[in-house]
């Protein structure tokens, strides 16, 4: 599986951002030219090899719908908008919504563009869970699965992924944001509903790791979201502040089995959602900028050590803190890639002048990376 894998590459990403393994100087991997001769870049006598600077390091971190890259011009083609937005941004990750998907050659097409034109080829992603959120089956020939709370087994799960990871990877997407991990408890739960596999978390712990198999198996990189779990709270994190007040035992005996099982499987990416736990954290931050819940709980009980990416930070949830200290807020509490920030240049910007202030350390900076360019290299998006 990829998460052994990712254990003999993780030296190699590390060498690669202190300078010691080159990126090859070439039109499909040459990384936008974003410094200044100011900054610090050195390069040494082989033209291969290239040592990151602080910005190319940060970009990396954001994952973005692509009009963020236009200036809100909606994307379903590489227009030289999106080329120059590529260029200035050059992000690790770009997620595509119903509006930027028309039919299979067009996405085809759109995919395999922003990959020609980007100088490390960016996560491609979607959600493509089946059921209540699909963006492409009404599209392309992409299978509509269900509503995952009628999939009867572990088996059926797998198969649904291997199915997904497939039509996926065929129109050019490396990753799904998928499965849902969330037990519903809450039976007026309105974020997670149908979503859910069920009510009963080890029957749920069973098809999420399936499921995450069977995604994993074609190359795709599967999420588990929303992280601790969603399906106890009524309010919608979507629309403004979401609270759940399960403890940390009722977490434990519930909620956290399906991610300890999603983890155990391998899974690539974990979503951390807006959900506040005050029982268990002590205050109503969101979950994804709770260093107890990214750190504490994800990391250090979990012992997860794949990438954490935050549920959209244009979520009403998160958006009751700016752009910039909404980024800063994640990254101190432990994720490595910022999905969908409200203001794209104000997050980054929150999160260089935090840099440079001292606030966050580069080396902490440099533990995602380490993550992002690991996993990128394993599923051969870097030669």
């Amino acid at each position: 599986m990829r998460f052994v894998k990712r254990i003999l590459v993780v030296s190699l990403a590390a060498m690669l951002l202190t300078g010691c393994v080159g990126i090859k100087d070439t039109a499909e991997n040459q990384l936008p030219q974003t410094r200044t001769e100011s900054e610090n870049i050195t390069d040494s006598s082989d033209e291969n090899e290239h040592q990151w600077n602080l910005e190319e390091k940060l970009w990396q971190l954001f994952y973005v719908a692509p009009e963020a890259l236009t200036g809100g011009e909606t994307v379903t083609e590489l227009t030289d908008n999106l080329r120059d937005g590529l260029n200035k941004y050059p992000v690790g990750g770009v997620i595509l919504f119903a509006q930027n998907i028309e039919n299979d050659d067009q996405v085809i097409r759109l995919l395999g563009d922003i990959k020609a034109v980007s100088g490390i080829t960016p996560f491609l992603g979607v959600d493509e869970e089946g059921g209540l959120v699909t963006r492409l089956s009404k599209k392309c020939a992409v299978t509509d699965n269900g509503n995952m709370i009628d999939v009867k087994t572990a088996d059926e799960a797998r198969k649904i992924g291997e199915r997904l990871g497939s039509e996926l990877s065929g129109l050019g997407f490396n990753m799904d944001f998928a499965p849902v991990a969330d037990v519903l408890i809450n039976k007026d739960n309105t974020e997670i509903g149908k979503r859910s596999f069920g009510t009963d978390p080890e029957d749920v712990a069973a098809k999420v790791a399936a499921e995450v198999e069977g995604i994993q198996s074609m190359g795709v990189a599967a999420t588990l979201k929303h992280f601790p779990g969603h399906g106890s709270a009524v309010t919608n994190s979507h629309d403004g502040t979401s609270v759940s007040q399960r403890s940390s035992e009722q977490l434990h005996s519930a909620e956290l089995i399906p991610f300890e099982s999603g983890i155990g499987a391998g899974a690539d990416f974990v979503m951390v959602s807006h959900l506040s736990l005050p029982n268990v954290t002590g205050s109503d931050e969101p979950a994804s900028l709770s260093e107890p819940i990214v750190t504490g709980l994800l990391r250090d009980e979990l012992g997860y050590d794949g990438i954490v990416i935050t549920d959209a930070l244009n979520m009403g949830a998160a958006t009751v803190y700016t752009p910039g200290e909404a980024a800063v807020m994640a990254v101190n509490a432990g994720a490595d890639m910022l999905l969908m920030p409200d203001d794209l240049e104000a997050a980054y910007n929150g999160l260089l002048d935090a840099v440079k202030s001292g606030l966050i350390t580069e080396e902490r900076i440099d533990k995602s990376v380490e993550r992002i360019m690991s996993l990128k290299r394993e599923m051969g998006l870097i030669p």
